[in-house]
Order: structure tokens, then sequence, then C-alpha cells
């Protein structure tokens, strides 16, 4: 049985995300509103489920063949053994903490879509949203052995 190629999946992926970057630009980087904002130089945090039914929904593939691809290539960020990328986290982005589950997305996989096929000229600058202070030791513990989000990331 050959192993499965996620680069057409993934290519796929950012061109649709990409483009509806374009057509709808709160999808991306407006805290509340968006199923993912960019929280450093790093990672975007996404909303979960909301980030994969989106990215589904866009690119014509179920959302659970979107959380494969995006695990198995590395663009989400998982902890070994069990792969899992999501994390229950209390965010803000000026007001009171809600608590989200939330997944950590290579920034690199977010720039590329929204630069390469959402006309934009730049990638995007982080956001407001900030992760609390008190979720940083599990955080840094999912990271191991990863770069894990900056300082800049919290509250």
């Amino acid at each position: 049985m050959p192993l499965k190629d996620y680069t057409e999946i993934v290519e796929r992926l950012q061109q649709t995300l990409g483009k509806g970057f374009a057509e709808e630009p709160w999808v991306l980087n407006m805290p509340g509103k968006s199923i993912a904002c960019k929280i450093d130089q790093h990672y975007y945090l996404a909303v979960m489920p909301a980030f994969l039914e989106t990215l589904g929904r866009l690119g014509g593939i179920f959302p659970d063949q979107v959380l494969e691809a995006l695990v198995k290539t590395g663009n989400l960020i998982t902890k070994a053994p069990d792969r899992n990328p999501l994390l229950p986290l209390t965010v803000s982005w000026g007001g009171r903490g809600v608590t989200i589950k939330g997944a950590f997305v290579d920034a690199d996989f977010i720039d590329r879509a929204v630069k390469t096929y959402g006309g934009y000229s730049s990638i995007l600058t982080v956001s407001d949203l900030k992760i609390s202070e008190e979720n940083k030791p599990r955080i840094e513990e999912f990271f191991t052995d990863k770069t894990p989000p900056q300082a800049l990331a919290y509250y």
C-alpha cells in the first residue's frame, strides 16, 4: 500500500484559505470573529473545530481529512505520542478571558496562503489575541523539543 501524499491536499487548502481570506478578510486575525489569529511570528492560534470545518468547506474536503493532512505535514503542532493538536486555552483580546479549544498552526502555512493566494502584499501582523499566562506551563510542556510561542503571545 503506497504512502499517502498530503502535499496536494495542503496546497489545495492553502489556495482555498487564501481565496477565502481575499473574499472575507475577517476569516483570519480578527479576535472574536476569525478561525485563526496570529499570536507571534511562528504561530497562529486556531479556534477548533471551526478552523477545520471552515477549511474543509472552502476546500471541499472533510474536516477529518483536513486534520490528518495538517497533522501529518506538521502544519498543526502536536505532541507525541497521541498527535492530538487540541488544547483548552484561556484567551483574551482586551476584555475578560474566554476558554476555547485551540490548536497551534505553523505561521508559514497561513502566511503563504494569504500572500500567495489571497492577493495580500505581505504576511499578516500579530493580532490582539493573547493567551493567559496561566496556560504557559502547559503550553511549554506541549511544545517540548519545539519552539514555544514567544512571550508576546501571553497576557
